[in-house]
């Protein structure tokens, strides 16, 4: 795998991880997406509390115990069936597996460990403790599949580098920017 694969797998790792922090901080959240990007990720929910910049510390101190604990990231299989039973109480899941043209194609889930499991085909780290340094950088408003017709979702960006003194750089490198 090269490093740039190996960093995105990372980084959606940290997505992941982000998503299961915010459902156990938050457990009226809706999970919509979140992939990897360029720079990092984000995770596009519904919830209708409002969420802020400066609920950014509680919400990683809540990711590093799921760091901590080291769950395994592991990838299986289901039909399409059964995914609509996992997911049933998700609309935006199930509005991903209603767009599945191929009906007979088996749909990939992700179980981080016994915490969380989500739609999703990786790739990731073998496990959350593969993350050394991430940070959740801003928050934004998002529609629904980028449509304006569509409910408007709260996205969390953030980023994850292989050691902290990448993740320092990067974020000495934004600073810089906004002069």
């Amino acid at each position: 795998m090269k490093q740039t694969d190996k960093l995105g797998a990372l980084r959606h790792t940290a997505e992941h991880i982000l998503h299961c922090a915010m459902q156990n901080l938050y457990p009226a959240l809706k999970k919509a997406m979140g992939p990897a990007t360029k720079a990092g990720f984000y995770f596009d929910f519904d919830l209708a509390e409002k969420i802020s910049e400066a609920d950014f510390a509680r919400i990683e101190k809540e990711m590093q115990k799921l760091i901590d604990l080291n769950l395994p990231m592991k990838q299986e299989y289901l039909t399409l069936a059964e995914a609509k039973k996992l997911f049933r109480n998700n609309p935006y899941k199930l509005d991903w597996l209603d767009r599945i043209t191929n009906r007979g194609e088996k749909i990939s889930i992700y179980r981080m460990g016994e915490a969380d499991v989500d739609l999703c085909y990786g790739p990731h780290a073998k496990s959350t403790g593969k993350i050394k340094a991430f940070k959740l950088l801003s928050i934004a408003g998002a529609y629904w599949h980028g449509d304006e017709k569509n409910k408007m979702l709260t996205r969390i960006y953030g980023t994850a580098f292989s050691s902290q003194p990448e993740l320092d750089g990067y974020l000495a490198k934004l600073e810089l920017a906004k002069i």
